[in-house]
């Protein structure tokens, strides 16, 4: 019996170490738009908007998922998976080197944090009830003035994250200083005292 769960624990780490494994993708983020009228009406609606592109030879033939968690009062409250392109089968596969999508986020007049996912051939949203006094959401993404980091395949990571600001004790707001602060997303809540927030993140497998 002592054999039998020295060989199952042996085989579980040994496992863990091949199902998450460096690659060479790499992540960037994209703030262009077409034209400033986008621009303009993005704003007027209170919608952030944020071009996500990855490229890398190991993209090819993976499938991903896409996971929203909600933290409240520090504690994980809710989570939930956007898309898991394996449902779609082989149009839920990446073909190519180079895979991007945009993600819409607005709070709603429903006190709703709504999410949109778009890609090149379909689309997926979600949305979450959130507190009538729970407002100035921004979406902010980890990289700060890196333009670029890298990304494993069979391992959640964390992408971006759709926050309330850091109240500062002279009453100004911030966010980036949050979300590019190096300390661990889920753990924000704790730290900065943020009431609510969300944390979205990718796996390809």
């Amino acid at each position: 019996m002592k054999k039998l769960l020295l060989f199952l624990i042996a085989l579980f780490l040994f496992n863990s170490n091949i199902f998450a494994t460096e690659s060479d993708i790499k992540m960037k983020f994209s703030y262009k738009y077409d034209s400033p009228d986008i621009l303009s009406i993005l704003r007027f609606e209170g919608i952030d908007f944020d071009k996500i592109s990855f490229a890398g030879e190991d993209l090819k033939g993976k499938f991903f998922v896409i996971s929203i968690k909600e933290f409240t009062n520090g504690k994980l409250a809710k989570e939930q998976v956007a898309l898991d392109s394996t449902e779609l089968g082989d149009l839920g596969r990446i073909k190519n080197n180079t895979f991007s999508f945009q993600v819409l986020s607005k709070r709603t007049s429903e006190n709703t944090a709504k999410f949109q996912f778009q890609f090149e051939r379909f689309s997926n949203e979600k949305e979450f009830k959130i507190g009538e006094t729970y407002k100035g959401f921004v979406m902010k993404n980890f990289l700060g003035a890196t333009n670029e980091t890298s990304v494993p395949v069979n391992e959640r990571v964390y992408i971006m994250t759709y926050m309330m600001p850091y109240m500062k004790p002279d009453g100004s707001g911030a966010y980036c200083e949050v979300a590019q602060s190096g300390v661990n997303p889920e753990e924000f809540g704790i730290k900065y005292k943020i009431p609510t927030y969300f944390l979205i993140d990718i796996k390809f497998q």
